[in-house]
């Protein structure tokens, strides 16, 4: 079996992708759009003397295994793209990734990058990962929608609720929610928690606190008088854009006021017929009180480096540079991102909005639930979402069925 299974790492490696000394090669399994953008970055990079040139795989489960192997055999990329927090965990604890802080201090330093921004990489002191994507958690709001209703985008939780209140009077359903995909159930419960409480959300993550205890019972009672106000869709609603009852057809066609999503939603918006920034705009959510701190859920992707990288002193290089002003503005742009270097310059006018949102507050960022706590957790955890959202009388059983799950997984991970 030995003999096999040696044979069978020699085949899998010969298969894959060589890096060279000249050309670094960055591997993902991002979309083709994205795929595109790396290339012009590349293209653009040269003149700063960075030769890479990016390895798209079809699908994440192809691109996990050729990972594993190449990385099994030494053989790794210069750079991929991966996922952050316990998604990166395991990365990190085998010892296979560059520790990258001196890039970080450099930046960090110059004031170009804030040091939160560097949490969901950073692993017993060190960061191992430089931001590939940072998506910001924001509401979309139907601007023709708030002038009908005479509103105005809320900068507290009481005006917040009073919005809600004349939406509903106005025949128009305030947020969307929905358990499509799964992963989604888990939206309104992290945000709830990051406006009422984001050092009990920190805790959470990491099992000091339980789903049993009071600040996880008070986003439940909160959530549950939302869904008996009518404050939120139907959870079966699609999220699918090219599907004729999707959420982001029921927002264009005014039947919605808002969703709740990251701000990579923006494409999904304008290809259903809306203009970014004229017909609709986007606001953070206000926190439940005024002494509660400013809290802003963040979903952060890394690109690292692996120890093993056969040219590594370039691939250092290339992270350094994908960090930089330059790199960031043409990065963010070709994807329409919020950028994370706060030099860098959008040229969206709704991204520009949002910008001038985030520094209008010292928000802190928190990673998203669904890297942010293990996924022996969160994966099964969705589906108790789920389950409290098409009924929310079940609150207690699904609190009680989440806290088990954290005490099968910490009681062997402390």
């Amino acid at each position: 079996m030995k003999k096999l299974h040696k044979l069978t790492v020699l085949l899998l490696t010969a298969a894959l992708p060589q890096a060279s000394a000249q050309t670094l090669e960055l591997w993902n399994d991002k979309a083709a759009d994205w795929g595109n953008s790396y290339t012009k970055v590349a293209a653009a990079a040269k003149s700063d003397g960075i030769d890479f040139k990016q390895v798209r795989y079809p699908d994440t489960t192809s691109y996990q295994a050729a990972l594993r192997t190449a990385i099994s055999a030494r053989r790794p990329p210069d750079a991929f793209t991966w996922w952050s927090g316990y998604r990166m965990k395991a990365l990190v604890d085998s010892g296979q990734l560059e520790d990258l802080t001196p890039i970080w201090n450099k930046y960090i330093k110059s004031g170009e990058y804030k040091a939160d921004a560097a949490k969901p990489f950073t692993f017993g002191g060190k960061i191992y990962g430089v931001p590939n994507n940072v998506a910001y958690w924001v509401v979309y709001y139907n601007k023709a929608v708030y002038a009908k209703v005479g509103i105005k985008p809320p900068t507290t939780w009481a005006e917040l609720m009073s919005n809600n209140d004349k939406l509903k009077a106005a025949g128009i359903t305030p947020f969307v929610q929905t358990v499509d995909g799964r992963w989604q159930a888990f939206i309104w419960f992290e945000q709830f928690l990051a406006n009422s409480d984001p050092a009990a959300y920190n805790k959470l993550m990491v099992g000091q606190l339980k789903y049993t205890d009071a600040p996880v019972k008070k986003v439940f009672a909160t959530w549950a008088d939302w869904i008996q106000k009518g404050y939120l869709t139907d959870p079966t609603i699609s999220s699918d854009s090219s599907k004729p009852g999707a959420m982001q057809r029921q927002f264009a066609q005014g039947k919605v006021a808002n969703i709740l999503n990251g701000d990579w939603l923006t494409p999904q918006l304008t290809a259903v017929g809306l203009k970014a920034n004229t017909d609709f705009g986007v606001f953070i959510m206000p926190s439940m009180t005024p002494a509660t701190p400013p809290a802003l859920i963040a979903e952060s992707s890394p690109i690292v480096i692996p120890k093993a990288s056969a040219n590594k002193a370039a691939a250092l290089k290339l992270a350094d540079y994908w960090m930089s002003d330059k790199s960031q503005t043409l990065w963010t742009n070709l994807q329409s991102f919020s950028p994370v270097n706060l030099k860098s310059k959008s040229d969206s006018a709704l991204t520009q909005n949002l910008i001038g949102q985030l520094k209008a507050k010292n928000y802190t960022l928190l990673n998203r639930i669904w890297e942010a706590t293990p996924t022996e957790i969160i994966e099964p955890g969705v589906d108790e979402f789920a389950k409290f959202m098409l009924n929310p009388k079940t609150a207690d059983a699904v609190e009680a069925n989440l806290q088990k799950l954290a005490d099968t997984y910490w009681s062997t991970h402390k």
